[in-house]
């Protein structure tokens, strides 16, 4: 066997980390679990707990439910997945030098093909694709993975310090706003718009309302605007196909360029967290690295969950009207999710092998399929939400999303779990290898 056929193989059972992939099939319920709030409402709707959906009030178990999601899954999971991401890139760069090859070449192969793949799905399937965001910091990542482990670990907490200084920045601005309006919206320009908008709340809403390329207009390019979340409405749950891929394309677009100068910095620095997980040994079997995993497991449990719970709490105390609560949210989300996804990995590195194996198996089948999932996620809820399946957008609140979410991950761990009884690799995944080296997979 030649060091190229070694080095292009699919990793040996033996040499896999059970732990990681049993993460990472975890990590794709929870994204879901928020990513169904993206499927199947408007994007301003998504972001923006204090908007609500015309025609539908939301009941105690919406709220519940919302609040569920907020503590435990927001940004969290996302980030543990953006973690994972960074650990194996990691491991095919030091594989590839270990066989004596530059961690660039195959590197950037895998990368351009991961950013194709995330631009068809992020254009044609699902504006919220983090792939194309994948594919561009995994640079930063195969040139971090040669750093020693003090110097990664630096990184990303320098990383991570730019993330949260953004969202402080961002939260204060919002507060300022909202809660000095008169420099930035005189109180007679403030009762004219909302004189103009009670008027023009019901037409927008109704059949006679504004389509596609005219709504986007009316809305002045404001996703929050009525008009916009008409529009997208009717695109996404009436079609026609040019419609939806309007609002889909403009969606896609300023969903990156916040990932960019915002959410961006985040997933960096958990990329980076995962080279550091490489490089320490953190997630071997040594006992070392078992104690290092409970210690971190404990300290990060019990430092990150309390602003998990101050983020949603802030609109319980506050109300959805506050200027301060979304403010507060912001900040306490983001201290949240920069410390718990590395609770979760390592709680979940550490636990997860010892469940009983009807639990593991299938975990363990998901994340070693996380492509094929991930992706598999987009395509059944855009089924379900679209005009052409089920037409459930705009139609339902968070505890409709909340039980849905956990239906179709689990209908995917089932087919994940018979497919690698049967395959080595899955589907997506075989395709992967296969763009990337322009030869079957071994």
């Amino acid at each position: 066997m030649t060091l190229e056929a070694k080095t292009l193989a699919p990793i040996a059972a033996s040499e896999r980390l059970r732990g990681v992939d049993i993460a990472r099939g975890l990590a794709l319920l929870g994204i879901l679990l928020v990513n169904v709030r993206f499927f199947f409402a408007p994007l301003a709707f998504a972001v923006d707990p204090t908007i609500e959906l015309p025609g539908i009030t939301p009941s105690h178990a919406d709220l519940i439910a919302w609040s569920f999601v907020e503590i435990f899954c927001s940004f969290k999971f996302i980030s543990l997945f953006s973690m994972l991401f960074g650990f194996g890139l990691a491991m095919q760069a030091a594989r590839a030098s270990d066989a004596g090859q530059s961690r660039w070449s195959a590197g950037l192969r895998r990368l351009t093909v991961l950013l194709g793949i995330g631009l068809l799905h992020g254009i044609f399937v699902w504006y919220g694709d983090i792939l194309t965001l994948y594919a561009l910091l995994g640079v930063v990542v195969l040139a971090c993975a040669r750093l020693s482990p003090r110097v990664v670990l630096i990184a990303a907490v320098v990383v991570g310090g730019i993330s949260l200084l953004l969202s402080t920045g961002a939260a204060v601005m919002q507060w300022v706003i909202a809660s000095f309006p008169e420099p930035f919206d005189p109180p007679e320009l403030t009762a004219e718009l909302a004189e103009v908008h009670a008027a023009h709340a019901a037409k927008v809403f109704s059949d006679a309302g504004p389509r596609g390329w005219q709504a986007m207009v009316d809305a002045n390019l404001n996703i929050r605007s009525d008009a916009w979340m008409a529009g997208e409405i009717a695109a996404m749950r009436d079609g026609p196909f040019v419609d939806a891929l309007l609002f889909r394309a403009a969606n896609f677009a300023m969903s990156y360029l916040a990932a960019l100068f915002g959410y961006g910095w985040h997933a960096l620095s958990m990329m980076l967290l995962g080279v550091y997980a490489l490089k320490s040994g953190l997630f071997s079997a040594h006992s070392d690295a078992s104690r290092r995993r409970r210690r971190i497991a404990g300290i990060g449990l019990a430092v990150g969950f309390p602003f998990a719970i101050i983020a949603p709490a802030a609109f319980w105390i506050g109300g959805f009207e506050s200027a301060l609560a979304p403010a507060i949210h912001t900040i306490a989300l983001e201290i949240g999710a920069l410390i718990l996804p590395i609770a979760y990995a390592c709680a979940i590195v550490e636990w997860g092998p010892r469940l009983p194996s009807l639990l593991t198996t299938p975990l363990e089948r998901t994340g070693r399929m996380s492509l094929t999932v991930y992706l598999g996620e987009s395509l059944v809820c855009t089924a379900l939400a679209s005009w052409w399946g089920f037409a459930w957008f705009g139609t339902m609140w968070d505890a409709e999303f909340t039980l849905i979410a956990p239906i179709v991950w689990t209908a995917l761990v089932v087919f994940a779990t018979l497919w690698l009884g049967r395959f080595r690799i899955g589907p997506l995944e075989w395709l992967w290898r296969l763009a990337t080296y322009a030869r079957k997979p071994a």
